[in-house]
């Protein structure tokens, strides 16, 4: 499931974001689930609160805030989340790229520039969640682990258990440390204790 976050104050563009999204959703057969947000702090909280999304789109211009510091906030924990930028005002567009925007579009927002902008980044998720760890099962035995079916690792003495999106269980010959090490970097992945790491998309 590909997780979209859209955050504008304006209630009638939130809405009409959020109809073209389901709407693509519709027609694609994609499986998105597509949160809104008035206030970028309010976003941010839902963040906090350990609700990671995939895709950000993000007004610039709102009472009180900028989009672009807001962005910067979620860039601080997370940078594999996809950025768009949606503005009346072409002046932020170099800012953008500083916080790695996959893209800037200014309203009025053509549906159709959305939608293909949207499938772009999809596909480009949905690439990098076909890699994966190449993992020591036995002597001579070596299986792939895409990173987006491990819900969890588990510390097992000089093995690791890791535990799988269709339920299956896989132990490894390696450290756990090790194991920590190979995830590194990949910001879904946190340790909340000495003994295991979690993928934050499974909580």
């Amino acid at each position: 499931m590909i997780r979209i976050a859209v955050c504008d104050d304006n209630i009638e563009e939130l809405n009409y974001v959020d109809h073209i999204l389901q709407s693509y959703c519709h027609e694609q057969y994609s499986c998105l689930d597509v949160q809104t947000f008035r206030t970028g702090f309010s976003l941010l909280n839902a963040i906090d609160c350990g609700m990671p999304f995939d895709i950000v789109l993000l007004d610039i211009i709102m009472p009180g805030e900028n989009g672009i510091d807001i962005a910067r906030e979620i860039r601080k924990n997370d940078t594999q989340v996809k950025l768009l930028f949606l503005t009346s005002s072409v002046e932020y567009a170099v800012e953008s790229y500083e916080v790695r925007a996959s893209n800037y579009i200014v309203k009025p927002i053509s549906a159709e520039k959305l939608c293909r902008i949207i499938a772009a980044c999809i596909s480009d998720i949905e690439q990098k969640e076909q890699a994966g760890l190449i993992l020591r099962t036995g002597s001579n035995q070596y299986m792939r682990v895409q990173y987006s079916r491990l819900m969890y690792g588990e510390a097992m003495r000089k093995t690791v258990d890791l535990h799988l999106s269709d339920q299956s269980v896989v132990s490894s010959v390696m450290t756990f440390t090790k194991l920590v090490s190979l995830l590194e970097g990949h910001v879904d992945f946190v340790k909340p204790h000495r003994s295991y790491i979690v993928n934050l998309h499974y909580i």
